[in-house]
């Protein structure tokens, strides 16, 4: 019988100036424990900066679709859900036909959607925000039909163009914590509000019928659940689907709770509180999903806080992660759909790394023409690290010493992920360093198998672009060469291997020592897994005259044992020349960033991608893509 893992930890006290904690895997327990483990993680979210009459003009900028593209290369869908405000504003009114029905110019949100759905990912879809050019007394004396008719038309308009198969993933939802008055910029009443929810349900319901009668779920109301005389609009939409359990226009529940910047079980406390008083008040709800999309350290995603620069934001949001998965595996929260990472922003100068983003961004002010430079934070490694996770896991184990792990696994072909995670919150760590010795046991499960292994990690002060730029004196408009070392270590490191096991292994050790904070996966496959595909879908973008990012896409698969990819060049399509750009470099992501440091070769020419697993074995190249440079 094929069995997995069960991770067993004890303290061992020994002399300074490390502990050493100790972690027993044994194989042959897992099986029997492991649960099923949805990718309930994997969204961000942002809002357009105002004025509102930009979010076109922000949405469709270099800066903001680069961030996007990015956002969408992790690898096996690290990031799927790109939640985004006011989108409605990008709507134009046209002209109204025979029968003074409104027709609206979906151009500008057109553009927008499909860079989207180019970069891999789906669009968390609030309905929120009025179309340029309607008027107001339009909006106001036909109330319901205009919302109804409105949201008829956007599933019906996107549906046709893109298909049921792609839409049918988005997540709907209505209008965005509609009880703060800074969202809630059309004076809803509460009688409003809930009449505009119908209408939205209502609408969906009927582009529904127009194509093959399909169903589009919708989450909402997206509030915060706070004092009910202050957040009435989202209290009153509960209570009238506990009241009306079939008319609820709701298929998820969402709400949003962050913590207070403390500690990451803030947020999973606060999700079970609320969940609490629905299940006392509320009883009839209580067989709805629930999704907290709004999941973060501490509100205020703009105000500059050290921790969000450095490794300790990606431990927090790694916690976040295994705490919330601790709670579904015990049924604490057993409704938990997903939740949602507010981190997706552009930040800005003089907080580059200090906001609650996935990147930093440099705005190259100086340069003829302007440019933008992106560099990954700890925080976006993190998620691809999470990636690695199999369809599979136990319980999280965590000790007193702020060390949690997690096994995840794939039965047939043999795919292990053993996560662990060194985290003092958003706290500095008492200990600059850990030793951490790993013991995985099997008897005969494997038997006959060949077994692969790799170690791969983030390390506190190593995998830490911003230290880079702190040393170098932070500076605005870094050089290349200061670009050069920031990337360099920007993404997670291998620790050790790739190897193969011996044949007929029963006890493997790995010793690892550790710089606080750090998070690290070992990963274990069997040769028995398919060999790497073909990578999907070259493309290049433009930086400046010297430097161009190459994105690439892959198969969604659910084992997890590619190592990188390589990313080879060659000057045209009449040269037999091709040459590895990333030699020596570590390419763990769907994204390499090329500048070729003063050489004469150019950028003009054939680019071509294919992976390489543990076991040294490559895909098959992709289609060759020419850049005219």
């Amino acid at each position: 019988m094929f069995v997995l893992l069960v991770l067993f930890v004890s303290t061992i006290y020994v002399s300074e100036p490390f502990k050493f904690y100790e972690v027993e895997v044994d194989l042959e327990q897992v099986f029997q424990q492991g649960k099923p483990l949805p990718r309930f993680w994997t969204s961000t979210g942002l809002c357009p900066p105002a004025p509102r009459e930009k979010t076109s003009e922000f949405l469709l900028s270099e800066d903001s679709l680069l961030n996007l593209e990015i956002i969408g290369s992790l690898p096996n869908q690290g990031l799927k859900y790109v939640r985004i405000h006011w989108l409605l504003d990008m709507i134009n009114f046209s002209h109204y036909d025979q029968r003074k029905a409104i027709s609206y110019d979906f151009s500008r949100l057109d553009a927008f959607l499909d860079k989207i759905r180019e970069f891999g990912l789906y669009p968390g879809f609030e309905f929120m925000g009025v179309p340029a050019g309607v008027y107001d007394n339009e909006r106001k004396h036909r109330f319901a039909y205009f919302w109804s008719d409105l949201a008829m038309q956007v599933a019906s308009h996107y549906l046709r163009r893109y298909g049921i198969q792609y839409v049918s993933n988005w997540r709907l939802e209505t209008w965005n914590e509609p009880d703060l008055k800074n969202y809630n910029v059309l004076n809803f009443t509460i009688d409003d509000y809930i009449t505009h929810v119908h209408s939205i349900r209502f609408g969906l319901d009927a582009a529904g019928r127009l194509l093959n009668n399909i169903h589009l779920p919708l989450r909402g109301p997206a509030g915060l659940f706070k004092s009910k005389d202050h957040h009435p609009f989202c209290w009153k939409i509960i209570e009238l689907c506990n009241d009306s359990p079939k008319k609820c226009p709701f298929e998820t529940i969402t709400f949003h709770r962050k913590g207070s910047g403390l500690r990451a079980d803030e947020i999973l406390q606060g999700g079970l509180e609320l969940m609490e008083h629905f299940k006392d008040r509320f009883p009839k709800i209580s067989q709805l999903s629930f999704s907290n999309d709004e999941a973060d350290p501490i509100s205020g995603w703009s105000t500059p806080r050290e921790f969000y620069s450095d490794l300790r934001y990606g431990a927090v949001l790694a916690s976040t992660v295994l705490q919330h998965w601790s709670a579904l595996f015990n049924g604490r929260f057993t409704n938990l759909e997903s939740i949602s990472h507010d981190n997706g922003f552009l930040s800005y100068h003089p907080y580059e790394f200090d906001q609650r983003t996935l990147l930093a961004r440099f705005q190259m002010n100086l340069t003829h023409p302007r440019h933008v430079q992106y560099v990954a934070k700890p925080v976006f490694s993190t998620l691809g690290i999470l990636a690695s996770l199999g369809s599979m896991a136990i319980d999280i184990n965590s000790n007193s010493e702020n060390i949690s792990h997690v096994v995840s696994y794939q039965v047939n072909p043999f795919y292990l992920c053993t996560l662990l995670i060194s985290s003092n919150d958003t706290f500095e760590s008492m200990e600059k360093r850990q030793k951490l010795a790993l013991h995985f046991t099997t008897n005969n499960q494997l038997s006959g198998q060949t077994i692969g292994y790799v170690v791969e990690g983030l390390q506190g002060g190593l995998n830490s672009p911003v230290n880079v730029w702190n040393y170098d004196g932070k500076p605005p408009y870094p050089t290349a060469s200061q670009f050069e070392e920031m990337r360099s270590v920007q993404f997670p490191s291998i620790i050790e291997g790739p190897a193969i096991l011996p044949p007929a292994w029963k006890k493997f050790s790995l010793l690892l020592n550790l710089r606080t904070p750090w998070i690290a996966t070992v990963r274990m496959c069997s040769l028995q897994s398919s060999k790497p595909t073909e990578v999907l879908n070259i493309s290049v973008r433009n930086i400046n005259a010297n430097e161009i990012i190459i994105f690439w896409h892959e198969k969604p698969t659910d084992v997890r044992c590619t190592v990188g990819y390589e990313v080879w060049f060659s000057k045209s399509n009449l040269s037999i020349e091709w040459r590895q750009i990333n030699s020596g470099k570590h390419t763990p992501f769907l994204v390499y960033h090329y500048a070729p440091d003063g050489e004469a070769v150019g950028l003009a020419g054939l680019y071509r991608v294919r992976s390489v697993d543990l076991f040294g074995r490559v895909g098959a190249f992709s289609k060759a893509h020419y850049h005219d440079g």
